[in-house]
């Protein structure tokens, strides 16, 4: 089993993201919202998002922010490999906009 060096700004949703892109390479926020498992709505999902990209967990793929895929860093952290608490604390997503 492998263990995940989590931070304290990660959230519950933020893993099960990160999870969904691995076994698709990419999706969108509207995508997730039906997932099984994701429990969010559609604009907690983007602002999720924005926050791992700040965190280079996800890239987004578009210029519009709809298509997110998972960066080399989200396959670590989801491997157990590479400890988040240690990088920058991402901004918060209104402050991205």
């Amino acid at each position: 089993m492998t263990i995940r060096k989590t931070a304290r700004w990660q959230q519950c949703i933020d893993d099960r993201i990160l999870e969904h892109l691995r076994d698709d390479s990419w999706s969108t926020a509207s995508q997730m919202a039906k997932k099984n498992g994701i429990h969010a709505t559609e604009a907690q999902i983007q602002d999720r998002c924005r926050v791992l990209a700040d965190a280079d967990l996800v890239a987004f793929l578009t210029e519009d922010q709809d298509l997110v895929e998972l960066t080399t860093e989200g396959e670590q952290y989801l491997e157990g490999e590479v400890d988040v608490e240690l990088y920058p604390h991402p901004r918060h997503p209104r402050l991205m906009e």
